[in-house]
């Protein structure tokens, strides 16, 4: 892993994203908006999460979420791109870009087994 001073970013390999391994750090809940309605509503529970590594410098990497209340089995689901202090470079070791980036850290939070532990600690039942 390397920092640079300049941004801030740590620099990884592919291989190096896929190898390590993420603790939960934070969940909470997004604030409700907007008025209450009356009688039935479909309510949309959401909320963030935060994971990072044990290393130094650790490997930060948040989220937005989502439940559906509609679906059965109920589930959640990120919600947009995962944001982190990564920047992921090629076998030159050149930066492939935020964009590239982003897909290879939504495809990492998908392998992450977080649903249940954020359920978890935002108490949902």
């Amino acid at each position: 892993m390397i920092m640079t001073d300049e941004d801030g970013y740590i620099r990884l390999s592919r291989q190096a994203l896929g190898q390590i391994r993420l603790v939960h750090l934070v969940s909470g809940l997004d604030e409700e908006h907007g008025p209450a309605a009356a009688g039935a509503a479909c309510s949309d529970i959401s909320g963030y999460t935060e994971w990072a590594t044990t290393s130094v410098p650790a490997v930060s990497v948040g989220w937005d979420w989502h439940i559906d209340t509609l679906a059965r089995p109920v589930s959640a689901a990120c919600r947009d791109t995962p944001r982190s202090n990564v920047m992921l470079v090629d076998e030159q070791g050149r930066d492939v870009g935020p964009d590239h980036t982003a897909c290879c850290l939504r495809q990492l939070v998908d392998t992450l087994e977080w649903k249940p532990v954020v359920l978890d600690a935002i108490g949902f039942r």
